[in-house]
């Protein structure tokens, strides 16, 4: 199987088990840092400590977080589709990122659906498609010498293999 395919095939199997978490995260019937209240409050008491209002380090906390979440996909989408429909990953990101606080606002009344999750989970999307052009980027540019000397190479064989001269 060629590279190609290969990292395609991965990237298709790594897209699906990642979709499932993100689908367990944000379909999960309460709020997903519950678990860690002892110690997120620990951390943001420690933060008023240099003068940092907890409400302020817990935004930026879950901005960051959510932020995270996305980079991910969106790097695996740019790596299945490929760099010329790049373009592609942050769409994914932004649909997926509202279909998430559209489900959350309907069906989950202990979650809170806001258009700061969609934006940053679509920042997140960004960042990730930019990971992937770039990953993308640096292995064609690598490539493209040896492929360009293999095709050199084929073509003065074949103009020798013609050559009248040289019979």
């Amino acid at each position: 199987m060629p590279l190609d395919r290969r990292i395609r095939a991965g990237a298709i199997v790594a897209l699906i088990g990642y979709s499932v978490f993100v689908a367990v995260i944000g379909l999960w019937p309460t709020p997903v840092d519950r678990p860690f209240d002892a110690a997120l409050f620990r951390v943001l008491a420690a933060l008023k400590g240099f003068g940092v209002r907890p409400v302020d380090a817990y935004t930026v906390i879950e901005f960051t977080a959510n932020v995270a979440f996305f980079v991910i996909p969106a790097t695996l989408v740019v790596l299945i589709v490929g760099r010329r429909r790049w373009w592609i990953a942050p769409i994914v990101g932004l649909l997926g990122s509202i279909a998430i606080e559209l489900a959350q606002h309907v069906l989950l009344p202990a979650r809170f659906a806001t258009v700061n999750d969609v934006i940053a989970n679509t920042l997140g999307a960004l960042i990730g498609t930019g990971i992937g052009v770039l990953a993308l980027s640096g292995r064609r540019n690598g490539d493209a010498a040896p492929a360009k000397r293999r095709r050199a190479a084929r073509g003065r064989h074949r103009a020798v293999a013609r050559d009248p001269q040289s019979s």
